[in-house]
């Protein structure tokens, strides 16, 4: 357990620090290149305050923190957050927004919580066998048969008149021990021809107490409150099940948040590679009367084509990403493709140590999939103790208690006080005796559960053996992903310095030269491979802030984490699950409009009329996508996040009721 507290200590500082944590800008340096007004997508940085210094060591138990440094900002971190579509209205969005939003809307979240209430009702209906019942039995006889004895009726009747009216009314109910109590009390109205019936009519009335008790096989509070305990086991189990799926279903909303920044990304890679590939064809046609072979002029126009089909294609990638956020959250107010989502949380690149041996005992410890296993368990040993108990005869103590009264002219009010007033009680008292010859069916229910009790053991040590691989995972995605983005940063300045290489070199060759040609293969090659490694790096951005959470989901502690409690309440008669999660306010200095639809204006390119035909306004054609984005503006996004009472929003809890309070 103290491994397991500063296990979830150090996961609280870790990720919070994660979620907040934002790289300090860098300056880029950008070269001056002739007749072309782009610069290189990341040129050498110039440090900002703190942005060489190493990490501050997380102390998670024995290891000891590396330091690691954080990578500077892409040219595109600013831009992701700023609209594509102009003419469509924006919505802000962050991970915490989102998260909230989910657990009040989704209707996802809404089928995980029914089925705990579902399984609950099943407490009280096992439990309900233990309730009184109350019962009426009445009964009407009229007989006439024919006389075969003279003893029947007698003064030589030739048939036998009977007419009998019976009753009886009380309660009954089946005791926690097993036993079966009933309390009657009963009528009766009798008339016959029958000389031999005396008084006639005559009224009769009857207070029965009676009780069996089972001494064997069913026996015990033990036994007879089984069927309520796996019910209370199978309502655990749906509760566990609910917290796993509200845990996945949270991860997915992360991933899909991720998701719509990777193509938004993409998208403004793309939007840029295809715009340095229409610069070059554009100075081609300008030189084409001077120096320039027409297979530059197709090649440079092939690849133009390429990439602006793969700017439509991301283009509608963005889309697909907005309208996944849209199912996953179930939210009015994203809208649906009239509304632009703008994710405003940055991928943090702060480095932090995770300790294998505290992730793999807090993963046991937390994860709902183990408790799952042990209460599956529990509920197979009662099985076994119920199927061990019904392998027993059947040996039942039967008793019964009555008074009675009689009284003649059919007199049944006068009976019934006779039966306290005249006479004695009566009583009996016996047993019943039942075994089934070899008992089969008996034997082989009772092999049945041992098996199943064996099969959820092993299943139990296939649960752990498999959290603790996913949790091994984890914990390696978390240490590859973040080694990766230096490496893929590198990477992407490489390529960066090859580019401009290869611009520079083509730029100072003759173009009718051989040689000419050959480089401009090279450098619209380049550009592809620059673009690719601006993928890359930013692929590995998202994959290693998606694995922060995914570490979270995979110790079991993603909810604890993100503070999210379940609460209860009543909505239209019906017992309803709320699911709450406090909300943190942020602040947004946003860049103007204006300067970035005006650097739209001045950066965007059209490919040539004849191999490009004009086409209505659609989300998916390049003229609508960011094709560059802006410079780094001055001002910088920043997010405040406080825990105080006074910048909190209302609960969910509190907004949910006073949704349905509403007068509708």
């Amino acid at each position: 357990m103290i491994r397991l507290r500063t296990f979830r200590k150090f996961l609280s500082t870790t990720f919070a620090t994660a979620a907040l944590a934002v790289p300090t800008f860098a300056q880029e340096t950008v070269p001056e290149l002739p007749e072309l007004g782009d610069g290189p997508a990341i040129a050498a940085p110039v440090h900002a305050e703190g942005l060489g210094r190493p990490l501050q060591s997380v102390d998670h138990g024995t290891a000891t923190a590396p330091l690691q440094q954080v990578p500077p900002e892409a040219w595109w971190t600013e831009s992701v957050a700023q609209p594509m579509r102009p003419e469509h209205q924006q919505v802000q969005i962050g991970i915490e927004d989102l998260l909230v939003r989910s657990l009040t809307h989704s209707s996802q979240v809404r089928v995980f919580s029914e089925l705990p209430l579902i399984r609950e009702t099943s407490i009280i209906e096992a439990d309900a066998a233990f309730d009184w019942h109350a019962f009426l039995d009445t009964r009407w006889d009229d007989i006439s048969d024919p006389v075969g004895n003279t003893l029947t009726v007698g003064g030589g009747g030739t048939r036998f008149h009977d007419h009998n009216l019976s009753a009886s009314a009380g309660a009954r109910k089946r005791t926690r021990t097993g036993g079966q109590l009933e309390l009657a009390q009963r009528f009766g109205f009798q008339d016959t021809n029958s000389t031999f019936f005396q008084p006639d009519p005559q009224g009769t009335s009857r207070l029965v107490l009676s009780y069996t008790q089972p001494l064997m096989r069913g026996r015990g509070q033990v036994y007879n409150n089984s069927l309520k305990v796996l019910a209370s086991l199978d309502t655990n189990i749906a509760k566990e099940e609910f917290s796993r799926q509200l845990q996945s279903h949270l991860l997915e909303v992360v991933r899909a948040y991720w998701g719509l920044y990777l193509e938004r990304g993409v998208c403004l890679q793309k939007a840029r590679a295809f715009n340095r590939a229409k610069e070059i064809y554009d100075r081609l046609q300008r030189r084409r009367a001077i120096d320039t072979f027409e297979s530059q002029l197709i090649s440079a126009e092939a690849e133009l084509k390429s990439r602006g089909s793969a700017l439509r294609r991301s283009a509608a990638a963005v889309r697909n990403a907005e309208d996944r956020i849209r199912a996953l959250v179930n939210d009015p107010g994203l809208g649906q493709g009239e509304y632009e989502l703008l994710p405003i949380d940055r991928p943090s690149a702060a480095g932090f140590p995770v300790s294998m041996d505290e992730a793999l005992s807090a993963a046991v410890q937390c994860r709902p999939e183990v408790n799952q296993a042990l209460k599956q368990i529990q509920a197979a040993c009662v099985r076994v103790n119920m199927s061990k108990n019904e392998m027993m005869p059947v040996l039942n103590l039967v008793t019964e208690t009555y008074v009675s009264g009689l009284r003649g002219n059919g007199n049944v009010g006068g009976a019934i006080n006779d039966q306290f007033g005249v006479g004695e009680p009566s009583y009996s008292i016996g047993l019943q005796f039942e075994v089934p010859i070899n008992n089969r069916a008996a034997r082989a229910r009772h092999t049945r559960r041992h098996l199943e009790m064996r099969q959820l053991q092993n299943q139990y040590e296939t649960t752990i053996q498999t959290l603790k691989l996913e949790t091994r995972v984890a914990v390696r995605e978390v240490e590859t992903s973040f080694d990766e983005l230096d490496t893929k940063f590198s990477a992407m300045q490489a390529m960066e310095a090859k580019s401009d290489y290869i611009l520079r070199r083509w730029e100072l060759l003759p173009g009718e030269a051989r040689t000419g040609s050959q480089v401009l293969e090279d450098l619209l090659a380049a550009q592809s491979q620059l673009m690719r490694a601006e993928n890359e790096y930013l692929t590995s951005m998202v994959t290693y802030n998606l694995s922060l959470v995914n570490l979270k989901r995979a110790t079991g502690m993603l909810l604890q984490h993100e503070q999210v409690a379940i609460g209860r309440t009543c909505i239209n008669g019906l017992p309803t699950q709320i699911v709450d999660k406090p909300f943190m306010e942020f602040t947004q200095a946003a860049p103007p409009a204006t300067e970035f639809h005006q650097h739209l204006e001045e950066r965007t390119f059209h490919p040539m009329e004849s191999t490009q035909p004009s086409q209505p306004s659609e989300p998916a054609t390049a003229e609508e996508v960011t094709p560059e984005p802006p410079p780094v503006p001055t001002q910088q996004t920043s997010f405040e996040r406080s825990q105080s009472s006074s910048q909190k929003k209302g609960s969910v809890f509190g907004r949910i009721l006073r949704r349905y309070s509403e007068p509708r």
